[in-house]
C-alpha cells in the first residue's frame, strides 16, 4: 500500500486533531497539528508582550521576531502523541488555554505568520506518510494530497465539546464565553485575506455533529484504505 498525504481541514473544535492523531497512530504515519503551530506563535506573542490588553497585535515587532520562533514536535511516550515545543520548551498544555484560544485567529490571519507556518508544514510533509489537520491544509499546504477531509459540526456542539475538554483538565470555563469564541473564530477563519477556511473541491465532507469518536475514527480509517489503494 502506497504512502499518501492526508489533509484534514475544518472548523475549530470539531474534533479534527482527535481524528488525525488516532488515524496516524493506527496506520503508523507522522501526525502534525498545524493549529498547534499557530497557537505556539500566539503564546510567543502573549509571553513577549506583543498583544496588548485590547487584543491589538504589534505586527511590526512580531514580523521581526518570527525568525526566533522555533516550533518542533516531540513524541510523548506516555500519550503516544507528539507534544508541541516552542523554542525548546514543552508548551502543549499552555497553548490549549482559553487565553490562547481567544487570540489565535487574529495571529493566524497575519500573512507573514501564515507564510512562515505553511513553509514549515510543507517541509515536514515532503516525504509523505503524514496526517496534518488545520484550516488550509488541503487548499494551500498540500493541494495535491491524496486524501482530503473537511470536518464540520454545529457551533453549539463544538462549544460543548471544548467546554467538556477544559472541564476535564480542571480549568474554569464559561460555556457562553466558549460559544462566542467559537463563532468569532469561525468568522475570522472564513473571512481572512490569506488562505481563508474553505472546503477543497475534492475534499470529502464529514459532519460529525451526531458522531462519537469511535464512529469518526472508523469512518476516517475506511476513507484512508480507499485512498491508499488507488
Amino acid at each position: 500500500m502506497k504512502k499518501i498525504t492526508i489533509a484534514i481541514d475544518g472548523y475549530s473544535s470539531c474534533g479534527k486533531s482527535t481524528m488525525a492523531k488516532a488515524l496516524a497512530k493506527e496506520i503508523g504515519y507522522i501526525y502534525i497539528d498545524s493549529g498547534a503551530m499557530y497557537r505556539a506563535v500566539t503564546l510567543y506573542c502573549l509571553d513577549s508582550g506583543l498583544i496588548d490588553k485590547e487584543g491589538n497585535i504589534n505586527k511590526l515587532r512580531l514580523e521581526t521576531c518570527m525568525p526566533d520562533v522555533r516550533i518542533t514536535f516531540k513524541l510523548n511516550p506516555q500519550t503516544g502523541y507528539p507534544d508541541t515545543y516552542l523554542n525548546g520548551v514543552n508548551v502543549e498544555s499552555r497553548i490549549r488555554t482559553m487565553e490562547v484560544s481567544s487570540h489565535v485567529s487574529p495571529v493566524a490571519a497575519l500573512p507573514f505568520v501564515r507564510e512562515a507556518m505553511v513553509a514549515a508544514q510543507q517541509a515536514m510533509g515532503r516525504a509523505k506518510g503524514i496526517v496534518m489537520d488545520g484550516r488550509d491544509i488541503g487548499t494551500t499546504v498540500f493541494p495535491d494530497a491524496e486524501l482530503k477531509v473537511f470536518v464540520t459540526a454545529t457551533a453549539q456542539i463544538r462549544a460543548r465539546r471544548r467546554y467538556d475538554e477544559l472541564q476535564a483538565k480542571g480549568e474554569n470555563a464559561s460555556l457562553a464565553e466558549i460559544l462566542e469564541n467559537v463563532k468569532q473564530r469561525d468568522y475570522i477563519d472564513l473571512h481572512r485575506e490569506v488562505s481563508p477556511l474553505r472546503q477543497a473541491a475534492d475534499a470529502i465532507l464529514l459532519d460529525n455533529s451526531e458522531m462519537n469518536i469511535p464512529q469518526q475514527s472508523a469512518w476516517l480509517l475506511d476513507r484512508f484504505h480507499e485512498a491508499a489503494a488507488e
